[in-house]
């Protein structure tokens, strides 16, 4: 049986599921595995490799390799392929596609095909990876260890500025003069997590029963990259992210937006390579994406330990003072852009005919007083949180305010992955 797979690459980590492709076209797609790699590049961490299948539990992969800071990216996706083909009933043959979830695809408005002698979009991929260093490469990396792995495959790149395609000019144009040097693409906001803000839209209109078309909601996708997208008629206006994934909210180590001449006083030499391995970054774009966001207010990017710290019974004075000041700075940036999205679909939208808010993301999906504290601030709207069903865990798509709520609040659960594999479904025509 054919099947695709649908890899999702970060600086650090890899995951993925792979699909079985069932012979009628109106049988919907089923993942038969859920794979990762964690902690490359990571010091002291040994990295963790993961194959889960699911009707082959005594066949799960659950291994340690070598230290993180000691292996080589492009490696990490045969080594998968290998864990896939020794542990499963899959053979590297029954691998026909692979989607690769890419983070900045520049103006392009369709995902890319690439095979072994036709790669001819990957320069181009790798060129945006100036504006993406941390994902970009990364990316192109696992596509060019696909190719040499399952040479008989097709890899389709899709890209998560796709979605955001539709954000108007006067909302991505930038008051900037025009660059003084060649560029490969113009410098504009472009938005991200476009692929998990499609998912949304798809899982929340299914769950509404109306048309993706008829969707009026602001998600707040947050996990260790954050970000808040307005979305009127399925569609996305408006975006917190821009030219790269740093404007906007806060993320575990992501500044955010800023004031621009901050990073110049704040270190020397911002303009100095960063010295990173095949890829060329800037100082200050370097703290700006590694080492700010969460990690430098309090310490850490683990959101759940800075909840915890909340209580100051139960911490140190400085954890406490540092955790609190991470979360208030957290929470005001992103009732900052709630409440903006929330009056540009107001301006031109009755409350009744939007569906609301909805929080997704690993912090998103599991920040049950973030989510409180949120919804809080919009009971002037009509906001009625159940906080009996905000505390409850499980669905991947629940309501989280009353029965008649005038303006309802959701988690859902996003699925790039899946989306990933259903797009290539409607690409090749299967």
């Amino acid at each position: 049986m054919p099947h695709i797979l649908a890899i999702n690459c970060g600086s650090s980590s890899i995951k993925g599921k792979l699909y079985a492709i069932p012979s009628s076209s109106s049988e919907p797609l089923s993942a038969v595995a859920t794979l990762g790699v964690s902690n490359i590049g990571a010091k002291g961490e040994k990295v963790q490799i993961k194959v889960k299948w699911s009707n082959e539990g005594d066949r799960d992969v659950d291994e340690e390799g070598d230290d993180g800071d000691s292996v080589d990216y492009k490696a990490m996706v045969p080594l998968l392929l290998d864990k896939i083909i020794s542990s499963g009933s899959v053979q590297k043959d029954d691998i026909k596609y692979v989607a690769h979830r890419v983070v900045h695809g520049g103006e392009h408005k369709r995902g890319i095909r690439i095979s072994k002698g036709h790669e001819e979009g990957l320069a181009e991929m790798d060129a945006l990876s100036e504006f993406a260093p941390l994902h970009n490469h990364h990316a192109v990396l696992a596509v060019r260890s696909c190719l040499d792995a399952l040479p008989n495959h097709t890899s389709l790149l899709l890209f998560d500025t796709l979605f955001h395609q539709t954000i108007p000019p006067e909302t991505y144009t930038y008051a900037i003069p025009p660059p003084d040097t060649k560029i490969v693409m113009p410098l504009r906001k472009y938005g991200f997590h476009g692929l998990s803000y499609a998912s949304i839209v798809s899982q929340l209109a299914e769950h509404l029963g109306k048309p993706e078309s008829k969707v009026n909601v602001v998600v707040a996708h947050l996990g260790s990259g954050a970000s808040s997208c307005c979305i009127k008629r399925g569609q996305s206006i408006d975006t917190s992210m821009g030219l790269t994934p740093l404007e906007g909210l806060i993320g575990g180590t992501r500044s955010g937006t800023i004031d621009p001449t901050a990073i110049f006083h704040a270190i020397s030499d911002p303009g100095s390579d960063a010295g990173l391995e095949g890829m060329k970054v800037s100082k200050a774009e370097m703290i700006l994406n590694k080492k700010s966001g969460l990690s430098a207010l309090a310490g850490t990017t683990d959101f759940g330990l800075i909840l915890s710290r909340l209580d100051a019974s139960k911490v140190s004075a400085d954890d406490h003072r540092s955790a609190s000041l991470a979360y208030a700075v957290y929470l005001d940036r992103l009732l900052g852009y709630v409440s903006q999205y929330l009056f540009k679909l107001l301006a031109t939208t009755p409350l009744s005919d939007i569906d609301g808010i909805v929080f997704s993301g690993g912090i998103g999906e599991r920040g049950a007083k973030l989510r409180h504290d949120v919804l809080d601030k919009f009971t002037w709207l009509g906001a009625e949180i159940d906080s009996r069903a905000n505390d409850v865990s499980q669905g991947s798509v629940r309501e989280i305010t009353v029965q008649g709520s005038k303006l309802r609040g959701w988690v859902v659960e996003t699925d790039e992955e899946g989306l990933c594999a259903e797009l290539t479904r409607q690409d090749f025509g299967f």
